[in-house]
């Protein structure tokens, strides 16, 4: 089995429930940059360029620490523009039987992953956000 695990651009962290016993060998770290994300709210552009900088190096600092990642940049020629197009891409592509992603901060992307599960006929497993702690 294939698992793809996604990681959103404000989880950045070596620590995140989503990498938690991660088969470094066979699984797949996906993290991407999408214009769609990039453009629902409008943004300065500096701010913009700084996070797309952060997902870069973490995916570097990942692949340094001999993780399988797929990183998929806003100017890439393949790149599909929203979440849900290059998720379906690397499914197609890696044959992927199921997808691991941290709990979204945001309720619209949660809703979003939560339909991939019927959408692409594959299983979607939401972990806990275990980065916070509440009182």
């Amino acid at each position: 089995m294939r698992t793809l695990r996604l990681i959103l651009g404000d989880q950045l962290s070596k620590s995140i429930s989503s990498l938690k016993n991660c088969n470094q060998e066979n699984d797949i770290v996906f993290m991407c940059e999408v214009m769609e994300e990039a453009t629902y709210v409008k943004h300065h552009k500096k701010k913009i360029v700084f996070l797309f900088s952060a997902m870069r190096h973490f995916a570097e600092e990942l692949k340094s620490n001999g993780y399988n990642i797929q990183y998929t940049k806003l100017n890439d020629n393949e790149n599909a523009g929203s979440f849900k197009k290059e998720i379906e891409r690397q499914i197609q592509k890696f044959n992927i039987n199921k997808i691991v992603v941290t709990h979204p901060g945001e309720y619209r992307v949660l809703k979003d992953i939560q339909s991939y599960s019927e959408e692409f006929k594959i299983d979607v497993e939401i972990l806990e956000d275990d980065r916070f702690l509440a009182t």
